[in-house]
């Protein structure tokens, strides 16, 4: 096909657009801003829609009777674009045109996907193509070089935030002409830079939670009275007000996230929080994202310690240990996931309803990709049921709520607004893991103990009033609708308005007695990780790498490569500090366990020492 046939295609196809309910009002107000949008500009354009608003569906209407000819839809990860592609494929008689009363398609649209084994033939015979960002990322590669700069008449991108990285520019540029629209959840990437082009459509968070298509969410922050820790060999002790002043820097409040007493706080009170929205079905689970891959497993063995089934997720792990804690999550085996910035853009399972914060963020783009992981109903075909709210569970200590207070400000903000909010934060720092080496396992604060005075919890639907339903069943009304076509009544609002009100609540901390048992178990898991980040760190520290046969030779016969002999040596030191032999891990008390996790820094120091000599006399000898 060539691009005149396409854009007959997606010129003469019937559609029922305006005026189908089978569409969500996003869907059909989206559609109508980006058509007068290209009637009048060629200039690039985007949207805002929250998760579960119905971004794919939207993409997948766009071209009609937009477009003059073959559509590229850009995504930014494999999982975006396996659910695009599922979402759109009109060779399953449920696909989104079908049941949503689009049209009932007979001769495409037809897509076809850049992957490995994919030719230009492929793209021929379709009208749509979708791509991951990687596949266009070198300045020269095989589909720059078959691909003439006309060949795409129209551009979607996915998670459109990521649209001013040099890899989506260089392609803007190639194909010059074609139309482009970015579809997002925000204006803003972690870097602090814009997504390129105009705005010619936003759908708040708080009409979607108010219409029954995202979760209504509140957030519950642990409250401390007091709390006493060690900072550079000196002892201190914060009241509340200390705490919230000292949060502001850095350092403080990455100590908060990194100690062992204030997670278990925060692990508290997400328990307490899924235990109410457990009240109301099942299966519901928490996601809880932290600062790094031995932070994480830290994180895992508080909620096991709390009796849950908890798994950690992160880059580093075999392909199918992934899949297999995927499919357990899934399933509804596993009550809790802690993640290291893996189960982000695209990531949707409508049965994570508490989201566990225990880092803390330097941007806000970030913030919400995480919030937007427990947006999904739960029961989507009764939005207004209770078993839909979902929580935020963090700590003031993180400063985190700065970022839940401007969430709330999105659906007031405009352009300008995010220009001014990041020209006046300078400081917004990259959350990408592992910028720089880690030298050390020795924290800068360790927290002695923390009185928890309360959990204070806010809703993010608190602002609405009475006037707001009505002005929103009015509007729905002025566009030739009845609300009640969309399952949505003003009863209906006042319930979540009533919900909302109850929700801005001061309670008594949840402090759960721990089995001293899985308490044990707990100590006992965490003990391998600890070795692995010993062996990890050592690596820096001794500038060799892991693969490598540097402690090969300094120790013949003991390993492979160097991290294999650096976790044996680790793990004999953890041994040592609990006065327990190879084999006899099962059999160590809570305190040798303790003794053994809590020595990681000191075995580290000691390792660096030891292992400098060897190398150095190896080096010596001219081995």
């Amino acid at each position: 096909m060539n691009n005149e046939q396409i854009a007959d295609f997606f010129t003469n196809t019937k559609t029922h657009i305006y005026g189908n309910v089978g569409l969500r009002e996003p869907q059909r107000e989206g559609y109508d801003r980006i058509a007068n949008h290209f009637r009048a500009s060629s200039e690039a354009a985007y949207v805002m829609l929250p998760v579960g608003c119905g971004k794919t569906g939207l993409m997948g209407i766009t071209p009609f009777g937009v477009t003059d000819g073959r559509v590229l839809i850009v995504t930014p990860n494999l999982t975006i674009r396996k659910t695009v592609v599922d979402e759109l494929d009109v060779s399953d008689p449920n696909n989104f045109y079908a049941k949503r009363g689009v049209f009932v398609p007979t001769d495409g649209p037809f897509i076809s996907v850049l992957k490995s084994g994919a030719n230009i033939h492929d793209c021929d015979n379709a009208h749509i193509v979708v791509a991951n960002i990687q596949q266009f990322a070198r300045k020269s590669n095989r589909w720059y070089e078959q691909l003439d700069p006309t060949y795409f008449r129209m551009i979607l991108v996915d998670e459109g935030h990521h649209n001013v990285a040099e890899s989506w520019r260089r392609m803007f540029e190639y194909f010059v002409d074609a139309k482009v629209v970015s579809y997002t959840g925000t204006p803003a990437r972690a870097d602090g830079r814009m997504v390129e082009g105009v705005k010619v459509y936003s759908f708040g968070y708080q009409r979607s939670m108010m219409m029954g298509f995202i979760s209504p969410i509140d957030a519950v922050y642990v409250v401390p009275g007091e709390l006493k820790f060690t900072i550079e060999g000196q002892e201190r002790t914060l009241s509340l007000d200390e705490v919230m002043q000292e949060r502001e820097e850095d350092r403080f409040s990455r100590g908060v996230a990194l100690s062992e007493e204030c997670n278990r706080h925060i692990v508290q009170a997400s328990l307490h929080r899924l235990r109410e929205v457990r009240r109301h079905g099942s299966p519901r689970q928490i996601i809880a994202c932290a600062c790094s891959i031995r932070h994480a497993e830290s994180v895992k063995a508080l909620y096991v310690e709390s009796g849950l089934k908890a798994e950690v997720l992160h880059s580093k792990l075999p392909k199918e240990k992934r899949e297999s804690v995927e499919h357990a999550l899934r399933l509804g085996v596993l009550d809790v996931v802690v993640q290291v910035q893996i189960l982000g853009e695209g990531y949707s399972l409508n049965t994570l309803s508490v989201a566990a914060v225990f880092r803390p963020y330097r941007s806000l783009a970030p913030y919400i990709q995480f919030v937007g992981r427990i947006l999904r109903l739960a029961e989507p075909k009764v939005p207004s049921s209770p078993g839909n709210k979902v929580f935020l569970v963090s700590h003031v200590g993180l400063n985190d709520d700065r970022w839940w207070k401007d969430f709330t400000k999105f659906d007031t903000a405009d352009g300008d607004f995010f220009r001014e909010y990041l020209a006046g934060n300078a400081e917004v720092l990259s959350d990408a893991e592992g910028s720089t080496p880690r030298m050390t396992l020795r924290p800068f604060m360790r927290v002695l103990n923390e009185t928890v005075e309360k959990y204070i919890q806010t809703a993010y639907l608190k602002t609405v009033d009475r006037v707001m339903v009505d002005e929103l069943v009015d509007a729905i009304r002025a566009k030739g609708f009845e609300p009640e076509e969309f399952g949505l009544t003003a009863d209906m609002l006042e319930t979540r308005l009533r919900m909302a009100k109850n929700a801005q609540l001061e309670f008594e901390p949840y402090q759960p007695l721990v089995q001293p048992q899985r308490a044990k178990e707990a100590l006992r898991i965490r003990l391998r990780p600890e070795a692995r980040a010993i062996a990890d760190t050592l690596m820096n520290r001794l500038e060799i790498g892991h693969g490598a046969g540097d402690l090969v030779r300094a120790f013949p016969g003991r390993g492979p490569n160097n991290v294999t002999i650096a976790l044996a040596l680790a793990a004999k030191r953890q041994n040592a500090v609990m006065g327990i032999k190879k084999g006899e891990r099962d059999s160590a008390s809570i305190e040798q366990l303790r003794a053994g996790v809590d020595a990681s820094a000191d075995i580290l120091d000691g390792l660096t020492k030891f292992l400098n000599g060897k190398l150095k006399r190896g080096r010596s000898d001219g081995s």
